[in-house]
């Protein structure tokens, strides 16, 4: 059984290790290109790791968030460090990206850097070709799917024995607080996951004009503008949402509490544009269940993001711990929660036979 449980563990945080990036500000540790920018040395659908990292030098092939080029990430390298950020340029196009209106990369756009050896990016050819299939098949449910048969071979990967090490285990009696222990740590774990996954970066378009409309994506060029936003709870409990902006976008009410299944506009500004056109920023979110107040999340949260998410599952623990010291208390609780069917598998034979019944025929035992 616990090869079982810890299979699954390790699927579940591996699961969360490679999704890394996907919901927070680092970067996908596995990603592709599906453009030639970067031929010959990484070629449309070829696979890439990419890994955060705060040191960075001309040469190096980053993985950034772009402005004013139409795309959700853009990988080329750095070429040069310019008044504000880096300069960057696909090693096959002609034009510099700041060429073509992108602002130079600042540090909080830039999600990771491409690993490589000796200058030669490790990539794996071809592999965004089966990806780009698998969610033609599936859809949004990809992520999903990879997930189950992810967790499946996980377990499948813990649970082998091999027969020279098979050995007869000492029978344990199944005891109340193993229960207990069980249950405040996948409260515990399913917690610490759901804020995780929860924490996103949005991306919110806005245009800049000499004559912005009042819809509240639109501002003035050359001059300092409001944008709002929707943002939502889509959880089942309260939580301190908790939003930073990405220059140029800078969020006025930083973090604000949510009511399960609940939105809310925040207001966002934006520093003056020089240009007039189409722009993108990004506002990263980080939904914390209301367990504390509002000013030790912020403290927490300053702290390091993922700091605060491992002090509220310590909490959780903490909570369901103190549960179960309580109800240890009532009078003849142990009798109601039937620890010999469970231990004995009695309650599953019972369970098989009535579904037996049910069907209209008998199992063989």
């Amino acid at each position: 059984m616990k090869k079982y449980i810890y299979g699954a563990l390790f699927g579940i945080f591996l699961i969360a290790f490679l999704l890394k990036g996907q919901n927070t500000n680092g970067a996908p540790f596995l990603s592709y290109v599906y453009s030639n920018s970067m031929v010959p040395l990484i070629k449309v659908n070829d696979a890439f790791f990419v890994w955060p990292s705060s040191s960075l030098h001309a040469g190096d092939i980053i993985m950034y968030r772009p402005v004013v080029l139409k795309a959700t990430y853009i990988t080329h390298r750095i070429i040069a460090l310019g008044d504000n950020g880096y300069i960057t340029k696909g090693d096959n196009a002609y034009y510099r990206d700041q060429e073509s209106g992108e602002p130079e990369v600042i540090k909080d756009r830039i999600v990771g850097k491409v690993i490589a050896i000796n200058g030669q990016p490790v990539i794996i050819p071809g592999l965004g070709k089966f990806t780009t299939l698998i969610r033609a098949g599936f859809g949004r449910y990809t992520l999903y799917l990879s997930a189950v048969f992810f967790l499946l071979g996980s377990i499948m990967l813990f649970s082998g024995k091999k027969a020279s090490r098979i050995k007869r285990k000492s029978r344990k009696r199944l005891r109340l607080y193993h229960i207990y222990r069980s249950t405040a740590m996948i409260a515990t774990i399913i917690i610490m996951l759901s804020i995780y996954f929860g924490s996103r970066v949005s991306q919110i378009n806005y245009l800049v004009s000499e004559y912005p409309g009042t819809r509240g994506d639109q501002i003035e060029v050359n001059r300092p503008g409001l944008l709002t936003m929707t943002t939502k709870n889509n959880g089942l409990i309260p939580v301190w949402t908790i939003a930073k902006g990405v220059q140029p976008l800078s969020i006025r009410k930083v973090s604000m509490y949510m009511k399960a299944r609940s939105s809310k506009s925040i207001l966002i500004d934006v520093l003056p544009q020089r240009r007039t056109g189409a722009y993108q920023g990004y506002i990263q979110f980080f939904n914390y269940p209301a367990l504390l107040p509002k000013e030790w999340i912020l403290f927490l949260y300053r702290i390091h993001p993922m700091f605060a998410i491992i002090v509220i599952g310590q909490l959780v623990y903490l909570i369901f711990f103190l549960c179960f010291q309580l109800l240890q208390k009532i009078p003849g609780l142990e009798g109601w929660i039937p620890l010999k069917a469970i231990e004995d598998k009695i309650m599953k034979r019972r369970l098989d036979r009535g579904i037996g019944k049910l069907v209209g025929r008998r199992r063989r035992k």
